[in-house]
């Protein structure tokens, strides 16, 4: 029991003390981050007490609590209470955290639909045309499975629309890079918020269907430029549906 207690301790060993004063939190959270990311710190592991924390960096345990919702504000830890609760590092972090840092710079500048829209018709070409390069077997049957379904829930308009975004995940997925899928994902995230409002038509419906299958056929053929032109196309037919919805130009268009 006590090589595992040292064990344990010894990965904080190389954290320096931190005396109490201007920033000292910062400097603690800063310290603990990069233990983190260079994973002397693991992934799902539990973060001593705050008492044994203040006592690693030589300070008091109000700043070492506020070093932890540091970290807690920005994804990279999860506090739990009661029986077998305390501070944990996250398994991962993705397009949520980023969706929600995201959603907060779209609320500060007062950025607009029309806008999201646009960075849309930046990102998902790409993502077509990197997921007709990429795509493995088990992608391709993958983004398949998420046009099936997408035809099974047209009548149900929450399963409609999660079936929708599967479809751009899958893509993501197929593109094989891991940053350009977290953008592509935290905007759809974001632009899923907007569209929940508009009111599917069945022609919206089978539209959205002829343009995802489009794009499967292109990236299945293993056609980057085709694959890209697809969705090019979709998302042009995307703006004709959007723009026969009313479009809110207000700080709370998100809804959050």
């Amino acid at each position: 029991m006590r090589n595992k207690v040292y064990e344990k301790k010894s990965s904080f060993m190389s954290f320096r003390p931190v005396a109490d004063g201007t920033r000292a939190h910062e400097k603690i959270a800063h310290q603990l981050k990069n233990a983190i990311f260079e994973k002397r710190i693991q992934p799902g592991e539990k973060l001593p007490a705050e008492r044994e924390l203040a006592e690693i960096f030589h300070t008091s345990r109000v700043t070492v609590r506020s070093a932890i919702l540091t970290l807690q504000n920005v994804g990279l830890v999860n506090i739990k209470k009661g029986t077998g609760g305390g501070t944990f590092v996250v398994q991962d972090i993705g397009a949520a955290e980023v969706s929600e840092r995201l959603r907060d710079i779209i609320k500060w500048k007062d950025i607009s639909i029309q806008n999201v829209i646009e960075v849309r018709g930046i990102i998902e070409p790409q993502v077509a045309y990197n997921a007709a390069k990429n795509a493995t077997d088990e992608d391709i049957r993958s983004i398949w499975a998420t046009i099936r379904e997408l035809e099974n829930f047209f009548k149900v308009k929450t399963k409609f629309q999660s079936s929708d975004e599967n479809f751009h995940r899958a893509l993501a997925e197929a593109a094989k890079n891991p940053l350009l899928s977290v953008f592509q994902a935290a905007l759809i995230d974001i632009l899923f918020k907007f569209i929940y409002n508009v009111n599917w038509q069945e022609e919206y419906k089978k539209s959205i269907l002829f343009h995802h299958t489009n794009i499967a056929k292109k990236v299945e053929r293993k056609d980057p430029e085709a694959a890209m032109q697809a969705m090019i196309d979709h998302l042009s037919d995307m703006h004709r549906i959007l723009s026969q919805s009313p479009v809110k130009k207000e700080l709370g268009w998100l809804g959050v």
